[in-house]
């Protein structure tokens, strides 16, 4: 593979576990923030912590696409759990397509959920995006079976399905309820949208694997464990790297 996999995560923390493995690693900087090449699994690769939201993600990653062109984006990282797609902490979750949840026309009465645009976002061949941002079914499927048999022995879930991204964290159990019932997704975070935007933009092929830390709705940090999700998400991003490598996925 004449270029590298480029795995991209909001925080430092949820690229620690794969830090920890990388071979020959070398430090440097994309866009101001601080990125990593080396190897893990005999795959070229390069660890970019971007910064947490649209705008930090869009940035770095338009920044480090511009200078050079991954062979894959792997966006990576803990997330919220919808109680309705019933993931316990630490469950895997592989997104089947990104919804920019707060990015539309308001619903008055239904606050917080959003119709979407009557005009496309983002047009690119024959992808005309409004508010969700598709991914490519067969690496998601090779990327569901690969995981699902590396995870199968430990009890831990892996699940395929649409994923929000919202800027105002949801912290009540009501808002919560309305955008599963809307989306039927099963997880929430900060910067899936815009690097499946940037990606589509550029043709680079894209999957976004996470880590349950917390489920979506009235906040309790008592119950939430983010180290438990950087761990699974590191090590789902590693098999898949590793997969990758030995042809089991191909991009």
């Amino acid at each position: 593979m004449a270029h590298p996999v480029l795995i991209i995560a909001a925080v430092a923390e949820e690229l620690t576990g794969l830090h920890k493995r990388l071979g020959q690693p070398s430090l440097g900087h994309k866009a101001a923030r601080l990125m990593c090449r080396g190897h893990l699994a005999g795959t070229a690769v390069h660890l970019l912590e971007t910064g947490p939201g649209q705008i930090n993600t869009a940035r770095a990653l338009t920044a480090y696409i511009e200078s050079e062109r991954p062979a894959l984006v792997i966006q990576t990282g803990c997330a919220g759990g919808f109680d309705g797609a019933k993931l316990a902490l630490g469950d895997i979750g592989i997104a089947s397509r990104e919804i920019n949840a707060q990015w539309g026309i308001e619903n008055p009465g239904e606050a917080p959920v959003v119709s979407p645009f009557s005009f496309n976002i983002l047009k690119k061949g024959d992808a005309k995006i409004q508010d969700s941002y598709p991914m490519e079914s067969e690496l998601v499927e090779n990327t569901r079976f690969v995981l699902h048999q590396a995870f199968a022995v430990t009890g831990v879930k892996v699940a395929v399905g649409p994923f929000i991204t919202v800027s105002t964290i949801t912290a009540s159990d009501t808002s919560a309820e309305k955008y599963y019932r809307k989306y039927r997704a099963l997880m929430e975070n900060m910067e899936g949208a815009a690097a499946a935007h940037i990606c589509i933009h550029y043709g680079i092929p894209f999957l976004e694997i996470r880590s349950v830390s917390n489920r979506v709705g009235l906040r309790c940090k008592k119950m939430w464990d983010l180290p438990l999700a950087f761990r699974h998400g590191s090590r789902a991003v590693y098999t898949v790297v590793e997969a990758i490598g030995s042809g089991k996925i191909r991009i």
